[in-house]
């Protein structure tokens, strides 16, 4: 039995991770679901006392991640790092006993399929697709497993607005894509079949973002010095550049005297770091450079050295202008 068979609209959809990115897609995915007279989503955070939110909208919370994978068909991951997708995806698997070949067919069991939102480093994708394709090849899983790296562009704002732009990859596209859009994204990008292209993908695409963040900081902090003032060039930004993401980011380095950036976060420094070094890495592994993602790191380690890692990553104009 295939997902596209069973029908999308009678999977089960299960939900890990509440962070501020997830809980947000969480909580429209539910919404949108009760909206469409659809099964309610079930959720699991290591702290549950973020789950009431999604809860108090119909969600079921589970005790722990292969409570919600074990009653679900698809189960999104939203999680911190690299790390913690390995530790959940190994605990999903592992609660899942094997069962002989005349057993499944039997149950006609459906496949469970687990769609990773993060943000992680290709070799970390790597491998989770290796040990799925083990498990399975060992005969050490009780239902078929599919993996899928579907990772999100867009800030905690457009999360909360399904504004997002949603990367699919695998072989059931077609499922995670009638999921998340409208649920909680406003389009999606086909990524093809391979699981480690969607996570090259969505690094080097934070690595335009992060690019973007630098020549705003490096533009700001001339400004500053120069006479011209950050004031003025964030208004040449908006009329040339109205772009939601750009106009955010030269505002955070301009509004409370260029401070705003260490109040109004969406991305953190620590998670600006991990993001740009990945898209370095990515880059050495083809025997190139990101000269300015070398440089934004540089930046942000600053802050982190003689600031706050906490504050917003666009607070690498602070580095600038203290340097």
């Amino acid at each position: 039995m295939s997902l596209l068979s069973t029908g999308v609209g009678k999977l089960r959809v299960g939900w890990v991770g509440l962070g501020a990115m997830g809980s947000a897609m969480a909580r429209n995915l539910q919404e949108y679901r009760i909206a469409q007279g659809l099964s309610p989503i079930g959720v699991y955070n290591r702290t549950q006392a973020k789950c009431d939110q999604v809860a108090a909208l119909g969600a079921k919370v589970y005790e722990s991640p292969s409570d919600v994978a074990n009653a679900s068909d698809v189960v999104f991951l939203s999680l911190f790092n690299d790390a913690a997708v390995k530790s959940v995806v190994t605990e999903i698997l592992d609660s899942l006993k094997s069962a002989s070949t005349s057993e499944q067919q039997q149950q006609q069991v459906t496949p469970l399929l687990i769609a990773d939102l993060t943000t992680v480093h290709p070799d970390s994708t790597q491998w989770v697709v290796d040990e799925v394709a083990r498990r399975h090849r060992e005969s050490l899983l009780s239902r078929p497993v599919e993996f899928s790296q579907t990772p999100v562009w867009g800030a905690p704002p457009a999360a909360k607005a399904a504004r997002l732009i949603y990367i699919t990859s695998g072989t059931s596209r077609s499922v995670l894509e009638a999921l998340a859009v409208p649920a909680f994204a406003r389009m999606a990008i086909d990524c093809g079949d391979d699981a480690v292209r969607a996570a090259k993908f969505k690094i080097l695409g934070n690595f335009m973002i992060a690019a973007a963040v630098e020549a705003l900081g490096e533009a700001m902090a001339v400004a500053e010095e120069t006479g011209i003032g950050r004031e003025l060039y964030l208004e040449f930004i908006k009329a040339m550049f109205p772009v939601a993401p750009v106009v955010e980011y030269a505002a955070k380095m301009t509004d409370d005297g260029g401070e705003a950036s260490k109040t109004r976060i969406n991305f953190s420094v620590t998670g600006g770091m991990k993001d740009v070094g990945y898209a370095v890495d990515l880059a050495k592994s083809v025997g190139m450079r990101l000269p300015i993602a070398e440089l934004a790191l540089e930046h942000l380690q600053y802050v982190k050295d003689n600031g706050d890692s906490n504050w917003d990553w666009s607070s690498l104009a602070f580095a600038l202008r203290k340097k």
